[in-house]
């Protein structure tokens, strides 16, 4: 078993879709797939880099106190306009999308195609996009809760997994399941701590620039009663 499949195995439980502890990804690789695919064209090599990174993340979340995350959580429901979510979140995509370019064979896909794929593997981020509604709010800071409170439940597991059915329907070779999942964990994670690190520049930036006044400033953050419903 290759490392970035064991990584994987300890990062999120595969045994929902059907993987057996003595599985072998080399077995699927003589299988055949459709040229049209991206998957066929993807460099595995590049997963136990992105799992590393991903493990480093998913630590960092963990660590956040619950006094930051109040103040995160009322910062993007009540001070963060939807204009500069968008362009955070496109931004953020947009660089998932180059890590993804860079792990595909030069020249054998289009670009198009290439977008198209990041955005179904992170079609619930890709939403974040189109419309401004308090739902996609709340669902990717729960997203966020879900990292920090790393308890490897359904919950966190569910996730993690959530691929839309167009790229997990009637799909033979479980080798590509697996860097679906693997993509998608990097992408999610890597996108919740920029958010993260986005909120904690702005922070260092005003006591930077008011540090006599920042205490005087400070606001009460309170719990939005609305977060439970999702949690």
């Amino acid at each position: 078993m290759s490392r970035s499949v064991r990584d994987l195995r300890e990062l999120i439980c595969l045994s929902r879709f059907g993987f057996r502890s003595d599985e072998n990804p080399a077995e699927y690789e003589q299988q055949s797939t459709n040229n049209e695919s991206v998957l066929f064209y993807f460099d595995p090599s590049i997963l136990t880099n992105w799992l590393e990174l991903t493990g480093t993340h998913l630590e960092n979340l963990r660590l956040l106190s619950t006094n930051t995350l109040v103040n995160l959580f009322f910062f993007w429901l009540k001070q963060f306009d939807y204009e500069h979510k968008r362009d955070l979140f496109r931004m953020e995509i947009d660089l998932f999308t180059e890590h993804l370019v860079f792990a595909l064979t030069p020249n054998s896909l289009d670009s198009n195609e290439i977008i198209e794929f990041a955005q179904q593997v992170l079609h619930d981020l890709h939403a974040q996009l189109k419309t401004d509604s308090k739902e996609n709010d709340f669902e990717f800071l729960l997203s966020i809760d879900v990292f920090n409170r790393f308890q490897r439940d359904n919950q966190y597991r569910n996730l993690l997994a959530n691929l839309p059915e167009n790229l997990t329907n009637n799909i033979t070779n479980h080798l590509h399941l697996q860097w679906m999942l693997a993509i998608r964990a990097f992408g999610l994670v890597t996108i919740c701590t920029a958010a993260v690190k986005y909120f904690d520049n702005i922070q260092k930036s005003l006591q930077a620039e008011s540090p006599s006044t920042s205490s005087k400033q400070k606001i009460r953050f309170l719990f939005f009663e609305n977060l439970e419903v999702f949690l």
